[in-house]
């Protein structure tokens, strides 16, 4: 690929090292020496929250970042590691959402914006101070209903959700309950439409698309740690 095509530089693309992997390797080779109850061979282990997960922009273009695993405790490393590469983050995103606009949502609100600076405004206006971001690329999905007779389309998006921090234990956690608020950036319009008259609606509730979750946790193969 021609690097001086691309929009976003390559520079940026990729997430920094976690700083605890070398010795996440050491204890999978401390664990497989173990005999016996393997649970009791890890139970020791101070197991990141987050995993590096890669993000699509188009079909031969990607970018990663570290993503906080549902339900699981962050520690003070995984916190600093997210907030040093933020920015980044931040700098992929702003050009994503100059490129095609977004449709911020709350519980109760929603509005069109174009800069990621109207994102952020979004998010502080419901008053959430975004301490983590999670970010869900949806391919293109089609699905038909047969008994209705139309056909549901919903193009490729990325979906952005916002997150505030709350210490515990010794680490971190995913404050609950949650303050409903997003932002969608779509790469076209969804809609039904019905195959018998051609009619079209634009929609954007379907929900019908599935996140494309790749990611690639150097601890991946620590088995039965979730």
């Amino acid at each position: 690929m021609d690097e001086a095509n691309l929009f976003i530089s390559s520079e940026i693309m990729n997430a920094p090292e976690y700083p605890l992997a070398e010795s996440l390797e050491v204890s999978k080779v401390k664990i497989a020496e173990q005999k016996g109850d393997s649970a009791s061979a890890y139970a020791g282990l101070r197991i990141p929250g987050i995993v590096k997960r890669i993000i699509p922009i188009d079909n031969a273009t990607f970018w990663e970042y570290w993503w906080c695993v549902p339900g699981r405790l962050l520690l003070p490393e995984d916190v600093a590691l997210l907030q040093s590469d933020y920015t980044r983050v931040e700098s992929i995103l702003t050009k994503i959402v100059q490129l095609w606009g977004g449709r911020c949502m709350s519980a109760d609100s929603s509005s069109e914006v174009n800069q990621w600076q109207q994102v952020l405004e979004f998010v502080r206006e419901h008053k959430l101070n975004p301490d983590v971001m999670d970010v869900d690329f949806l391919p293109l999905t089609v699905k038909a209903n047969d008994v209705q007779g139309n056909v549901a389309v919903e193009p490729a998006h990325w979906h952005i959700e916002f997150f505030q921090l709350e210490a515990t234990g010794g680490g971190y956690k995913l404050q609950e309950p949650k303050i409903a608020c997003g932002c969608q950036i779509w790469t076209g319009k969804p809609f039904i439409k019905q195959l018998d008259t051609g009619e079209a609606t634009i929609r954007y509730d379907l929900g019908i698309s599935q996140p494309l979750d790749m990611t690639t946790p150097p601890w991946q193969a620590i088995v039965g740690i979730n």
